[in-house]
């Protein structure tokens, strides 16, 4: 049943009782993707109690470029994406709650020498259903004036693409997980895993509660090794650092510009609101790997500069951009950059980590299908690559049709 629920309706929805002694399923961490399965075990009239250390969108969530596109070069992620874009064009149908997603359109340019690798990219979306068109630089022009494309051969657009706030959807899936019965819990961090027999018989909170459930599910992103870590084997991630920068475009800039990858300029861009543009690095520099997973509420005056020298090259009224602000996120990088979506360790638990910068983008699907893996104990033929153990038996997710540059993640 359709419910309409008012913005204003989310902290009433979130309004949950004291913490219950036990449960059948606990999902552990309140971002996006947590949130995202929470609403989607609720739906399946799972009991359901959504815990979140701090706030709702507090962690890696909320300091999200919040990109939604289906430009992949794998057929799995294509899939993931394509049916997200869907879930984000009706999320307020479906939930009661906005997102804010806004359609933009994506563009991205290949230079002369990688025409051959764009028309397989391009190809392979096309097989996959996304609605891609072929653009000449002329016809890019048209579509986005302030481009520079003098170095472009072909332009790929995909004008169903846009971006969503990021916060916003994690608060309005864990409202609809509360609607649909669930219970959410700020400021409930886990402490530990209760087992028994080499099965799941709870969970430990900080300040010594617990809670009783037959199953666990940690998608606590950059948290979540450390939570698992007694559980089973090593997780093979390591952090990355990705830096966002907010640029007040010039007065005379015209409309917001669409969603723009450049590859040769190691830089992603999209409009942010009517009047900034937000831009980070496509591919982080392997020396910024980081040891930890700290998340920076502030940018350096050298990295804003950069990244609007960058932005400049291929939108040059951008060179007279303000800076407005920005902040430093961090991956959680898996080696192919595809998540771990499985059972691990003991009986009951699973784990949604190392979405390497997709996560936000495929929240809704993930969310889906883990949802249906864990109420049904049936593994979905869609996360059968997905499975933690793919590295150890040599089946890395591989992309369809690779596109040349320095590194592997994108934003």
């Amino acid at each position: 049943m359709e419910t309409a629920i008012r913005r204003d309706a989310i902290g009433d929805a979130l309004a949950a009782p004291s913490l219950p002694r036990e449960a059948e399923v606990v999902v552990v961490g309140g971002g996006c993707m947590g949130a995202s399965i929470a609403f989607h075990l609720a739906r399946r009239d799972v009991d359901v109690v959504l815990l979140e250390k701090d706030h709702v969108a507090s962690g890696a969530t909320g300091h999200s470029g919040a990109l939604v596109r289906q430009h992949y070069e794998s057929r799995i992620g294509i899939r993931l994406a394509r049916e997200s874009l869907a879930s984000f064009q009706r999320f307020e149908k479906e939930t009661g709650f906005p997102c804010d997603f806004r359609p933009t359109g994506f563009l991205s340019g290949t230079r002369a020498r990688d025409v051959p690798a764009f028309d397989s990219l391009f190809n392979l979306l096309r097989s996959e259903g996304v609605r891609v068109e072929r653009l000449s630089p002329s016809d890019a022009k048209t579509v986005e004036p302030q481009l520079e494309v003098s170095d472009y051969a072909a332009v790929v657009y995909d004008p169903a693409a846009g971006y969503a706030d990021p916060i916003a959807t994690a608060h309005g899936f864990a409202a609809a997980a509360a609607v649909d019965g669930a219970k959410v819990f700020a400021g409930q961090a886990m402490a530990a895993l209760a087992t028994r027999t080499g099965h799941v018989t709870g969970i430990k909170l900080r300040g010594g509660k617990s809670l009783a459930c037959e199953r666990v599910v940690v998608a606590a992103g950059n948290w979540t090794p450390q939570l698992v870590a007694k559980a089973g084997p090593r997780l093979p991630l390591r952090f990355v650092r990705g830096d966002v920068a907010i640029l007040r475009r010039p007065v005379d800039f015209g409309p917001p510009p669409k969603i723009h990858f450049d590859f040769y300029g190691n830089t992603y861009s999209r409009p942010e609101g009517d009047k900034d543009t937000l831009c980070g690095y496509m591919d982080t520099d392997p020396r910024k790997t980081a040891r930890n997973h700290e998340l920076g509420e502030t940018l350096p005056s050298a990295t804003v500069r950069d990244l609007r020298g960058r932005l400049a090259k291929r939108f040059p009224r951008m060179a007279e951009a303000q800076p407005r602000g920005g902040w430093s996120g961090a991956y959680d990088v898996r080696p192919d950059s595809y998540p771990i979506l499985d059972r691990f360790g003991p009986d009951g638990l699973f784990v949604a980590v190392g979405f390497s910068g997709h996560g936000f983008k495929l929240s809704p699907e993930v969310g889906r299908l883990l949802a249906e893996f864990v109420a049904t104990g049936r593994r979905p033929e869609a996360l059968e690559a997905l499975q933690a153990s793919r590295f150890e038996e040599g089946r890395p997710v591989r992309p369809d049709a690779p596109f040349p540059r320095r590194g592997r993640r994108l934003p």
